[in-house]
């Protein structure tokens, strides 16, 4: 059986919980979508939904293989834009999320300039690895260890504050009059929380005084900003999206942390697109300087 063609119909039943419904996504008619549901049933070993009430429910055995199902039409689509891509010329670069988009869009222009179609995405640091390593994409900025690493972006603290004079971490140390949970934390981002740079401003923050929980992971970018953006929590990042989310940033002497990256190229013609100029542009959108310049 077409494996491909069963997954589709199965995952756009789930979607739509309704096989007329599934039909007219596809653009076919509903007797070739359970078809292809019941063919895949019978290589699975297994029935993918409850058909006895009006609503179509998944079984268990549904529950359990749809995320599944969805990854095959995932690398499937990736598959053929890679062929396509390849047809059109296209070199595809995955980056960092949560950077100015228009310092991206720059580098897409300058490399249009240049004859290349140069197809942009923003993913998280694990994505980009995993996606970088699986070959979806030409070529990937991908954090590394400082020794390998093209450019070097300083992080500091931001906070929406008056405050003008130079800040320390010891000024973020929980005091008698406010108590030890009303001290500012520090949230850290996903970009670098999986990393050991997280380790490192706990150890800058534990040397200066501050309390374990102070410095914390944050579960997303709006949620770490609206602390930030209260003047409770302090947000560490580069000093461009400090600028970008309208705060001031201060550097901080005692973290001394830098997120690094290095161009990694799967491809021929990603390698020799990224010359000087563009790598400049790549280290703007960074926020970063160039091992080469500093």
């Amino acid at each position: 059986m077409d494996v491909l063609s069963g997954a589709r119909s199965f995952v756009a039943v789930a979607r739509r919980q309704s096989f007329s419904a599934a039909a007219h996504d596809e653009r076919t008619n509903q007797p070739v979508v359970s078809r292809r549901v019941a063919a895949l049933e019978t290589r699975l070993g297994g029935a993918l939904f409850e058909r006895s009430t009006r609503q179509v429910r998944l079984t268990p055995l549904g529950a359990a293989v749809l995320g599944h199902a969805q990854a095959l039409l995932s690398a499937e689509r990736s598959f053929l834009d890679a062929a396509e891509s390849h047809r059109r010329g296209t070199v595809r670069l995955l980056v960092p999320k949560d950077l100015d988009p228009a310092l991206w869009a720059a580098l897409r222009l300058r490399a249009l300039g240049a004859g290349t179609d140069l197809e942009i995405e923003e993913d998280d640091r694990e994505r980009r690895s995993l996606r970088f390593r699986l070959g979806e994409a030409d070529a990937a900025i991908l954090p590394v260890e400082t020794a390998r690493a093209d450019w070097m972006v300083p992080l500091g603290l931001a906070q929406a504050t008056d405050r003008l004079r130079p800040l320390t971490l010891t000024a973020l140390r929980p005091t008698r009059a406010l108590g030890p949970r009303a001290a500012s934390r520090i949230a850290v981002l996903a970009e670098d929380a999986s990393t050991p740079l997280l380790s490192t401003v706990r150890a800058a923050a534990a040397e200066s005084g501050l309390a374990a929980h102070q410095v914390y992971e944050s579960a997303g970018v709006v949620r770490a900003l609206t602390g930030a953006l209260a003047g409770d929590d302090w947000l560490l990042c580069t000093r461009e999206q400090a600028a970008a989310w309208r705060m001031p940033w201060f550097a901080v002497r005692e973290l001394g942390v830098s997120r690094a990256y290095r161009l990694e190229s799967l491809t021929p013609d990603a390698a020799k697109l990224f010359d000087t100029a563009l790598r400049q542009d790549i280290a703007a959108a960074l926020g970063g300087v160039s091992e080469e310049q500093s």
